[in-house]
């Protein structure tokens, strides 16, 4: 549970310094890319779990 309240942390971070301009979108996908990838594991690993079909998340559907 603890990693996902830390995915979240980081990504509205990296969202916040998008929105202010403090980095471009393209730093913004480069540092958002593990966390994105440790979300995806994650779902994959539960969608398996449960038999149910998985879902990704991509960059701009989490910068939403």
């Amino acid at each position: 549970m603890q990693a996902a309240i830390d995915n979240q942390l980081k990504i509205q971070d990296i969202r916040r310094r998008l929105l202010n301009g403090e980095i471009t979108y393209d730093q913004a996908k480069v540092e958002a890319e593990p966390i994105i990838a440790d979300i995806n594991a994650t779902a994959k690993r539960l969608a398996k779990k449960y038999k149910l079909p998985g879902t990704k998340v991509g960059f701009a559907s989490i910068m939403r």
